[in-house]
């Protein structure tokens, strides 16, 4: 059970083609259960329920419910009850559904479990598996803090005696106050809370939106790991991941710029590298992942970063794959778009921050407050009211929650505050309240800005100023080509002043497809791009370079020739005549593409950006390493890959930028949701410009993201049976 997803594919098929695989799943399901002896009308049901639920798995649902099938019968619109009843035990009969008490491999094609969920067996057994890791996990979270070593082994034996628990909260107070900034009296500093429920327990779940430390809590946590580590003379392994190479480099460039706060020896063992979870679990033959219950994973601390964007098939093989004594940390926003895949992991997981009266009670002694004002501070489902006196009775009632002391919010925003625009923007959003959002944007503030565009092509005004953003990386193109010049055929000219000025602006779209989408506005900006850095003259294009430029609209930027802006008799040139390039390629000094495929070889990950240069009479892609260091690879040699000007929303999570520009489609659709929105305005650091029709915008931001799923309710089931001792 510990191969790849194969599930984890099909988000890139066409959409005629999920449909075709839907079908014939379904026509399969029926033979089946025709020749299992079932009546037309079961078969008809069977092939009607497999289709439905394939086609949802695609969707990003986990499951569906029997209401879904029904929706449209008359019996059901009268007597739902009687009907789901009835549809139940027809499937149930067919021989193609079983209820899931059976094991793994005695499931059958589909699973309906005891609340009318209806599964592909193997996400039922994906959830299943995942539950049943994490109320394990959870488990070891519910005692007060333990004084042991980071690696598991300790001196546990001691945790239940007076005298031992209380030098322990002792010693984690003084390490929190060495390693966090100081807290302000009376009030609750959640990013200490994260790092005692996270030095206390196996399991750590943080959500927060960019800017609310969660970095900083992770360097704070690691710091006192290590430092416990080293008081019993123990080594501590760690390693970091995430799901995409983008994500991995930057969580392992934040926690290298924030070890200089720490002392020089604790910093020295903080992890140089970085992993996406692929890597990290490890590709063996026939794409089966070399890390798993059996064979698990060799770390004592795991911190994986922007875990909103991990699949229930994903996570499932990630828990599984974490060593019992080890401390896995989970960063993410629950608030930003779920994966692409079926699931919506992190925010099931972090939907209810509690604690138990113990917790309540130990991290009050350690961060010198009370019971009651921890637990009036709860962001939800606290279990003291807020008004009322602290009543261990009433908390108590959190202990019976899976995750009870796993789960921390942080909230308090360090980058621009919510009472910025983009601050007030992203709580408007979070919140769904599209006339506050309204309300920001039309301020004067300037760094949160709408541009009411709505038409199916953007106007030539528009256009013109998201190329207006890249001006600067325009700017530095045609520096760094001037140093190429006088560079000997086999240089590169430093690539850093690009990558800066690249980085600081990006374009987001909805969509790839239409005049708004992806693909076209790539086409258009990088035509713009390379006339302002003087790459579309016949002195810098070196062969029919001007003709290119010429057949560029006047007014909307797209070129007639190639794409990215290369005419037909231009396009066997590069910047600055450095070098020739085949005659069909659609390369060109200055083009910065993403990869979106990871290419184990040659060690380039989904998300990783590269910038095209000249290298004497070539081109190489020059990629930017975690540890600030640059590499060159082939145009020839990489792996799928897009331009980079603009780019989905999707793909743009885990990165963050000076300025960005939202771009959303004509017309209301099913993928303009309040997380797509939210995602996008919080990649902005300083200034979000907004592309769109009032009316689109306004409901996307009331559009929530809908993923049917029964994660919750197996995590309670696996929570119970381990309470009962099953």
């Amino acid at each position: 059970m510990s191969e790849i997803p194969q599930q984890a594919a099909r988000s890139t098929l066409p959409a005629d083609f999920e449909f075709a695989l839907a079908q014939g799943f379904a026509a399969r399901l029926g033979v089946l259960a025709r020749h299992a002896g079932s009546d037309p009308a079961t078969v008809r049901w069977v092939e009607r329920a497999a289709f439905a639920v394939s086609r949802a798995t695609s969707a990003g649902h986990v499951c569906i419910t029997l209401d879904t099938l029904l929706k449209e019968q008359d019996d059901w619109l009268d007597r739902p009850r009687q009907a789901r009843s009835r549809l139940r035990a027809v499937l149930l009969g067919s021989g193609m559904v079983c209820d899931g008490d059976a094991g793994s491999a005695a499931l059958t094609p589909l699973v309906l479990d005891q609340d009318n969920r209806l599964y592909l067996a193997r996400y039922y057994d994906y959830e299943r598996q995942l539950a049943h890791a994490l109320a394990r996990r959870a488990q070891a979270a519910t005692d007060p803090v333990r004084p042991e070593a980071a690696g598991g082994e300790g001196v546990t034996q001691y945790a239940t005696e007076a005298v031992a628990q209380e030098s322990a909260e002792e010693a984690l107070a003084i390490r929190l106050q060495t390693f966090f900034n100081p807290a302000e009296a009376g009030q609750v500093d959640w990013q200490r809370v994260a790092a005692v429920l996270a030095l206390s327990g196996r399991l750590t779940v943080i959500s927060g939106g960019p800017g609310t430390g969660k970095t900083t809590t992770v360097v704070a946590i690691l710091a006192c790991l290590l430092a416990q580590a080293a008081a019993h003379g123990q080594p501590l392994r760690i390693a970091l991941a995430a799901p995409t190479g983008k994500a991995a480099q930057r969580m392992q460039e934040a926690l290298l710029e924030r070890a200089g706060s720490l002392p020089a020896a604790l910093a020295a063992h903080l992890p140089r590298h970085s992993y996406t979870l692929h890597r990290l679990l490890g590709v063996g033959p026939g794409g089966r992942f070399r890390h798993h219950r059996d064979a698990p994973l060799p770390y004592d601390v795991i911190v994986i970063d922007e875990a909103s964007m991990i699949d229930v098939a994903l996570a499932a093989r990630l828990v599984d794959a974490v060593p019992a004594a080890s401390r896995l940390i989970m960063l993410g926003d629950k608030d930003q778009l779920s994966a692409v895949e079926a699931g919506a992991v992190f925010a099931e997981l972090s939907a209810q921050p509690c604690l138990s009266p113990a917790r309540l009670d130990s991290l009050a002694r350690i961060l010198a407050l009370t019971p009651a004002q921890l637990a009036a501070a709860l962001p939800q489902n606290r279990p003291v009211d807020a008004g009322a006196d602290f009543d261990p009775g009433a908390a108590r009632l959190a202990a019976a929650r899976p995750l009870t002391d796993c789960v921390v919010w942080l909230e308090h925003n360090y980058r621009f505050g919510l009472t910025s625009p983009i601050g007030r923007l992203s709580l408007a959003i979070k919140e769904g309240a599209a006339s506050d959002a309204l309300a920001v944007l039309a301020g004067d503030s300037g760094s949160a800005v709408l541009y009411e565009d709505g038409g199916r092509d953007l106007s030539a005004a528009s256009l013109q100023t998201l190329a207006d953003g890249y001006q600067p990386y325009a700017l530095a193109l045609r520096e760094t080509l001037e140093v190429a010049r006088g560079l000997s055929d086999a240089g590169l000219p430093d690539p850093a002043p690009l990558f800066e000025a690249f980085n600081r602006y990006r374009v987001l779209c909805a969509v790839r497809a239409g005049a708004r989408g992806v693909d076209a506005l790539n086409t258009v900006l990088a035509a713009r791009v390379r006339q302002v850095a003087a790459l579309g003259t016949a002195a810098d294009m070196g062969h029919g370079g001007r003709r290119g430029a010429a057949k560029t609209s006047a007014d909307n930027g797209v070129n007639t020739g190639t794409g990215d802006g290369t005419s037909a008799a231009g396009r066997d040139g590069i910047g600055g005549g450095i070098g020739r390039i085949a005659p069909d390629a659609a390369w060109y000094a200055g083009r910065p593409v993403m990869v979106t495929r990871n290419d184990y070889a040659l060690g380039l990950f989904n998300g990783d950006i590269g910038i095209a240069l000249p290298a004497g009479q070539t081109l190489r892609v020059v990629f930017r390493n975690a540890d600030g260091t640059y590499r060159a690879v082939s145009p020839a040699a990489l792996p799928a890959h897009d331009t980079a000007f603009a780019m989905t929303v999707h793909k743009s999570q885990g990165s963050e930028f000076i300025h960005a520009a939202l771009i959303l489609p004509a017309t209301a659709s099913r993928v303009l949701t309040r997380e797509l929105v939210y995602t996008a305005v919080t990649r902005a650091r300083a200034q979000i410009a907004i592309y769109a029709a009032v009316d689109v915008l306004a409901q996307a931001i009331v559009s929530r993201t809908e993923r049917d799923s029964g994660l919750a309710a197996r995590l309670a089931e696996a929570s119970q049976a381990l309470r009962d001792g099953r």
